[in-house]
């Protein structure tokens, strides 16, 4: 269950993290970094994901492509020695942004200070993507065609021609 001061669920933070200008965040993380001692528990990485798939015909795999992925794994250790696990995994070839948003996974998730701030970001990057998200509805919906009514035609000169 998500204890966190973010009322947006954990599964979304990074999305909505990636809507919000990277400043904005660096600058909460400036104040988070003099509170806390941040280590990396796992190197951060980039690299590329491959995306397979299974044959339908012959059940065999094959590859649809590749996709740029970085992950962080941090802990935060605060001044009584309590530490705070965050990590990050994102469609991104940068590391120092997966590092950047597993500090801020440590901090919404374990509730520390300035939880609130970042929360506030969390909150404001997904209403831009919910946003983004119906304007993207709106133009699809504008576009739609209706294909029910091209075959009526053909029919109509077909029966009148053989009548």
């Amino acid at each position: 269950m998500n204890n966190s001061c973010c009322s947006v669920p954990r599964s979304l933070w990074m999305r909505a993290l990636k809507m919000v200008c990277v400043e904005e965040i660096k600058a909460v993380i400036d104040m988070v970094i003099n509170e806390y001692q941040v280590a990396y528990k796992a190197v951060p990485q980039s690299g590329l994901g491959v995306l397979q798939t299974q044959d339908t015909a012959l059940h065999e795999p094959y590859f649809l492509g590749e996709f740029p992925i970085a992950t962080s794994w941090v802990v935060l250790t605060d001044k009584q020695g309590n530490c705070f696990e965050g990590s990050a995994q994102l469609m991104d070839d940068d590391e120092n942004i997966a590092s950047l948003f597993a500090v801020c996974d440590a901090v919404l998730a374990n509730n520390l200070l300035y939880c609130r701030k970042l929360a506030d970001l969390v909150e404001l990057g997904e209403f831009k993507f919910l946003e983004k998200v119906k304007m993207r509805k709106a133009m699809l919906g504008s576009t739609a065609v209706d294909f029910s009514l091209l075959g009526t035609q053909d029919e109509d000169k077909k029966e009148t021609q053989s009548a």
